[in-house]
């Protein structure tokens, strides 16, 4: 905006500048005709330089006659008068060039200047650098931000673990994502569902190289533009791409300890009406985990057991997208791409089981081991077409996408027992194949019409049919040695979901007051088929989803924002195929086909103050859901905990949130984030089966806090500290203990700036672990896990062709984002 505003402004100054020159040829009939002509390229790649100022001067006087602005291509041709004159070359981040000796008159009509080298100024480089560094964090008043490349603990780490590291962000035990306590989320990558986030996408995340990642956009309160899954709010994963003009790119390698080993290239090429650009990442990764329960059984206290958990977890993974934009003229853009990730994985985990019965005073160990090869492919297909109208605002785009994913797990699981670890006897061997498969199409496309000064008008559709099939053999081994299918645990499910969406909306700007009304309808045909019991169960509902959204803008600085929207949260195939898996027998977990979507209404109201060195924001946020689903455990007269799924009732959650940074001086720079919510869930009793769970009232009362300090020491290098809290939080069945957790990195550049060196420690303490604690009658546990040990990462990063996080987006061109229509 700022170049194109400076290009006006320089347009109307030549105008009438060489408006003044026009009457001293006008006698004698017609006025010859002189130009200057040349061709502006990059010094060092000859990358033609677009948009660059010539201003062409007396040599009298240096009064200005004219001038012009170089074309896509470089070259620039300004028609003027005779004379002798010298032109000034301009362009932001680059040294002005002088070209003198230009001489107009009677047999000399035009002068070819020929091929000019301009080459970037460093020194304004380096400002670009400073005030880029200040943007890790962009807040604005509908989303926040998150550039990665910029926080040195996420160096050669995963999807998962950039998640974790995000304020109001958490990421459990299992790998789900919750955001402000909440994990009922959507992910999307590049503002659409992906085959990167796969059938599981615990497990897709984890294995997504997070040097693909460009950042992470979080919003809260989603308009009637978006998608209406996800009860806390949307967060959107964006991948690196690049569109600038030649060869450029970056490529990273990196090791670590666990073993954690990779690399990623990350290339365009864009050469006229073509932009060819790719990614590609691959790594290998070990992942120890551990853990320990104590559980006491019965009401008094019958049996104790000892529980631990080893596993390893890791195996080759890698992920590629490839694809090109064709600009088929200055208002329309076709894109197409493709993405494919596979991992081989093979995963071992080791249960132990130290029973005691206090009755008989007798003690017995069961150990069971599970040696599990882990296959995921991952293909997507997508097409976009983008129409930029003449009218400044006014946008069509079209999207077709198809993925198609596949994931196999094959186990050999051995259970001995025995009355001590020394003295064990196998008597139980199994083995099981899951083959998932997942087919989706996504038909989309939006409008955005604007009218009057500030007024828009946007509407668009949305068709999604998702086909999950997942087909479950258990073999267990007779007395004979041979393996037979056991047909009370194999299954065959299959799962589809179609949701045809519209949605429209209209917004304009009264003064310093803008505001916004959206509508969204969403028809939902949900269908779950057990082929083992020939079992179908239909769901349908159609539901609209209204969004308001106002803004006053006190000043330059300052604004305040309220909005309002409804979300959904539809049940997915995991959690309603009532069959389990045997990885551990004596924890089960049982989907439930009966489960229901769950509906909230979110308020939020927020304050947003954006100075050139701080920025600060402050919200209040209020939720209410119906049908609220809770994973609550069971445990029967054997031992066997079952967990299952619920819509067990109401929820009432409500919340403060504090996001804050600020350049405490030229070397250091600190930003934090602060959440504090507090939620309540009447008790009550669920059946399933003839089988009764009963769940306590909760009222839960928590925050998360992330400070992260940035420093600059003496040029050296660059620091980062990160420390991160959670607090303890009651639920319906028990409650989980508080994590606090320290992450450093530190970087140098080295090769003239166009590579890094990069360490960083994450969980330095090595107490990211996750505690808790379960009441049930006739039933305790107390429990700790660890997914990831400390972890240590070295990386080097070259760049081609680029400078040092220079910004392509700046903290305003976000803001303008979402009026722009910049939606999925």
């Amino acid at each position: 905006m700022f170049r194109k505003f400076s290009f006006l402004l320089f347009s109307v100054v030549i105008f009438f500048s060489a408006s003044g020159q026009n009457g001293q040829w006008s006698r004698g009939g017609q006025r010859p005709s002189f130009s200057i002509s040349g061709k502006l390229v990059e010094e060092g790649s000859d990358t033609p330089v677009e948009f660059a100022t010539i201003s062409v001067f007396k040599v009298s006087d240096s009064t200005l006659v004219t001038g012009g602005i170089s074309d896509e291509k470089g070259f620039f041709n300004i028609e003027t008068g005779p004379g002798r004159h010298y032109l000034k070359i301009q362009f932001m981040g680059y040294e002005d060039v002088i070209v003198s000796n230009v001489n107009l008159g009677r047999g000399n009509f035009s002068f070819d200047a020929g091929k000019i080298q301009i080459k970037q100024d460093q020194r304004l480089l380096e400002e670009v650098v400073v005030q880029a560094e200040r943007t890790q964090m962009e807040l604005t008043l509908d989303k926040k931000v998150f550039n990665i490349g910029k926080d040195l603990s996420n160096l050669g780490g995963s999807a998962t673990d950039i998640l974790d590291n995000l304020p109001s962000v958490q990421v459990d035990v299992e790998g789900n994502v919750s955001l402000r306590g909440s994990e009922n989320v959507r992910i999307l990558i590049d503002g659409k569902p992906s085959g990167l986030v796969g059938l599981s996408s615990n497990d897709a995340l984890r294995q997504l190289n997070g040097n693909l990642v460009e950042r992470v956009e979080i919003i809260t309160n989603p308009s009637a533009r978006y998608d209406a899954e996800g009860l806390a709010g949307i967060i959107n994963i964006v991948l690196k791409k690049e569109k600038a003009k030649g060869v450029n790119g970056s490529f990273q390698i990196n090791t670590g300890i666990p073993a954690n080993h990779g690399g990623s290239i990350n290339l365009n090429f864009r050469k006229d009406w073509v932009n060819f650009f790719t990614n590609f990442g691959i790594s290998y990764r070990g992942i120890p985990g551990s853990g320990d329960a104590f559980q006491e059984f019965g009401d008094p206290v019958t049996r104790t057991t000892n529980r631990t958990r080893d596993m390893n977890r890791g195996g080759i993974n890698y992920s590629t997208r490839f694809g090109a934009d064709f600009f088929l003229n200055d208002q329309s853009t076709i894109t197409l791409s493709f993405l494919y990730r596979f991992s081989d994985e093979d995963n071992e985990t080791t249960i132990e089981y130290f029973d005691h019965f206090i009755a008989s005073g007798e003690d017995s160990v069961t150990v069971r081991l599970d040696d599990e090869l882990e296959d995921d492919e991952n293909l997507e297909y997508s097409i976009n077409y983008t129409r930029n109208f003449k009218r400044k605002g006014q946008k069509l785009t079209a999207d077709i996408q198809y993925q198609n994913n596949n994931e196999i797990e094959g186990s050999d699981l051995v259970e001995s027992t025995g009355i001590t670890l020394g003295n064990q006897l196998p008597r139980l061997y199994q083995r099981s194949n899951n083959d998932e498969i997942e087919e989706r199409l996504m038909l989309q496309s939006d409008y955005v019409h604007p009218f009057g000064k500030d007024g828009r008008l946007e509407g668009g559709f949305r068709y999604t049919d998702r086909l999950v099939g997942n087909d479950y053999i258990v073999e267990e081994q007779d007395a004979f040695g041979v393996y037979q299918i056991d047909t009370d645990i194999s299954n065959n499910f299959e799962y589809e979901e179609k949701v045809f969406a519209v949605y429209g909306i209209v917004s304009n700007k009264i003064n310093k007051l803008s505001w916004q009304l959206g509508i969204r309808y969403e028809d939902t045909n949900l269908t779950t088929f057990q082929k083992t019991q020939d079992q179908r169960n239909v769901q349908k509902y159609s539901n609209f989803f209204p969004s308001t959204f106002l803004t006053y803008q006190l000043n330059e600085k300052h604004s305040v924002q309220a909005s309002y929207s409804r979300r959904i949260r539809r049940p997915r195939g995991r959690f309603l195929n009532p069959f389990f898996s045997i990885a551990d027998t004596r924890n089960l977990f049982v989907g439930n086909p009966f489960l229901q979507p769950v509906f909230t209404d979110s308020y939020e109201t927020g304050y947003l103050m954006n100075n050139r060195s701080s920025s600060f924001y402050a919200g209040v946020y209020y939720r209410h859901s119906e049908g609220i689903t809770q994973r609550l455990r069971s445990t029967d007269d054997e031992g066997i905990t079952t967990t299952r799924p619920f819509n067990v009732s109401k929820e009432d959650s409500y919340g403060i949130e504090l996001n804050a940074s600020k350049d405490v001086a030229k070397w250091y720079r600190v930003s934090g984030n602060l959440n504090f919510f507090r939620s309540f869930t009447p008790g009550g009793s669920v059946s399933f089966e003839n089988q009764v769970t009963t769940f306590n009232s909760a009222t839960a009362t928590s925050l998360t806090t992330r400070l992260s300090n940035n420093l600059k020491l003496n040029k050296l290098f660059d620091a980062q500290i990160n420390i991160s809290y959670r607090a303890p939080r009651n639920t319906v069945q028990g409650k989980r203990f508080s994590i606090t957790s320290i992450d450093l990195g530190f970087s140098r550049d080295v090769m003239k700036k166009n590579g890094t060196i990069s360490l960083s420690v994450r969980d330095l303490l090595n107490n990211r672990k996750y505690r808790g604690e379960t009441f049930n009658p006739g039933f305790h546990e107390v429990s700790e896990f660890q997914w990831r040990s400390r972890t240590t990462q070295f990386s080097f990063t070259y760049r081609l062709n680029q400078k040092k996080q220079r910004e392509r987006r700046s903290r305003r061109s976000f803001e303008e984002g979402e009026f722009e229509g910049e939606g999925f």
